[in-house]
């Protein structure tokens, strides 16, 4: 049995999947049993596939997750939050590869989702429930919009899009509820862990998100759509209760950078004056910002796994003072400049000086050619700084990179 921790992260596309092995040693026996958790498992829809995601990625993952397993059921399974591109992966293997025995070739012993997902949630959140239904009405809108215009194919807004869907996103989730509904936890910072892991020798630590994600919800923008007289009428009462103009003043709309497509680039910039892409990326923050991110503590290493958390997420796991230096950090939001915080919160937790003589590494699992400016190239060099930085980018072509802590 190797006494090394690894850390294996899958070339999913642009998502996540994670899949940590364990040598966990019982203090009271001195007994080492291997033990695995599996994070996520999904990737960003794509113009090509009608299946929601890249799907060609699932197959060769969820055969080496269960080769690891070895017919063994997996000790605990992390949903980190409610987005595509991190939650339809085991549905699709249930559906697609194995769809009359996935359950029985995948045990899962313990669950964690993120609390936002219980179903009864909204019912002891009033705030958060109002704020998701303003939400889902703004996404619909949006896509009916984007539809109408034909502009639902340009990049950028389909991932968006199909990211935000709270309808496919909702399959996947309901599925993964189905993994072991007698052993599901609905985690958050004050969260009591015990009973929810199997875990004799890592311990564990929730940094975020807060159990009421109300906060996490911005004011949407009055959107300025061309979309007939009814929506017309609803726009300008929305604007003349918010005091927001919708007068267009007369403008010269801006040139595209060389090399992009000129009626892509002006889509986007009447999307930005319109609000579209103000909303949408409000949308889509929400979700990340509700992403449960944990540490995990084994044998003087410190781990650090964040999900999609975003800027407010940060902000609250600063105030809260959970913040801490760590060995590993898997990169939030897939290396955007707004999953990695800065200041205060980046130093916390990636200090200048380390503070033992450990080697510190971070790895991002990202994608080139989904979003716009992901990968960020000043993120990685601000992390690359402090640690070694890891990317699925530098090979591309393998199943999944890892990285091995000896205990």
């Amino acid at each position: 049995m190797s006494d090394t921790l690894t850390i294996r992260v899958y070339n999913v596309g642009f998502g996540d999947a994670l899949l940590i092995t364990v040598p966990d040693r019982d203090p009271a026996t001195g007994e080492t049993t291997t033990r695995r958790i599996l994070i996520d498992v999904g990737n960003a829809p794509t113009v090509a596939s009608a299946e929601g995601g890249s799907v060609d990625f699932f197959p060769p993952v969820i055969e080496d997750i269960l080769a690891e397993l070895d017919g063994k059921p997996l000790d605990l399974y992390i949903m980190t939050h409610e987005h595509l591109d991190h939650v339809q992966g085991l549905h699709y293997a249930a559906r697609r590869i194995y769809p009359d025995d996935f359950q029985d070739r995948f045990e899962v012993n313990h669950v964690w989702m993120t609390a936002s997902a219980a179903d009864d949630y909204y019912d002891n959140h009033p705030e958060a429930e109002k704020q998701r239904l303003a939400y889902d009405a703004m996404l619909k809108r949006i896509t009916r919009h984007l539809q109408r215009k034909g502009l639902a194919e340009e990049p950028g807004f389909m991932e968006l899009l199909g990211i935000n869907n709270p309808y496919s996103t909702k399959d996947g989730v309901s599925y993964l509820k189905t993994l072991n509904p007698d052993h599901t936890a609905y985690i958050h910072r004050e969260s009591d862990l015990e009973g929810t892991h199997p875990f004799r020798e890592a311990a564990f630590s929730i940094w975020a998100p807060e159990e009421d994600t109300a906060d996490y919800f911005s004011l949407l923008l009055a959107l300025d759509l061309d979309d007939g007289p009814a929506a017309a009428t609803a726009a300008t009462a929305a604007d003349a209760a918010t005091g927001t103009a919708t007068d267009e003043d007369p403008y010269l709309p801006p040139s595209p950078p060389p090399g992009v497509d000129a009626g892509a680039f002006l889509n986007l910039v009447d999307a930005r004056n319109r609000g579209l892409a103000d909303n949408m990326l409000a949308i889509d923050k929400a979700a990340n910002d509700s992403s449960i991110v944990f540490a995990m503590e084994w044998r003087g290493w410190r781990f650090l796994f964040t999900g999609d958390a975003e800027e407010k997420s940060w902000h609250k796991m600063h105030e809260h003072g959970v913040l801490q230096p760590v060995h590993f950090l898997k990169v939030s939001h897939h290396g955007s400049h707004n999953g990695t915080p800065e200041g205060e919160a980046f130093d916390a937790i990636l200090p200048e000086e380390a503070p033992d003589d450990a080697e510190r590494y971070a790895m991002t699992s990202t994608w080139e050619d989904t979003y716009s400016g992901i990968p960020h190239a000043a993120t990685d060099e601000r992390i690359a700084s402090r640690c070694t930085l890891y990317s699925n980018l530098q090979e591309k072509d393998a199943l999944y990179m890892e990285l091995g802590f000896p205990g």
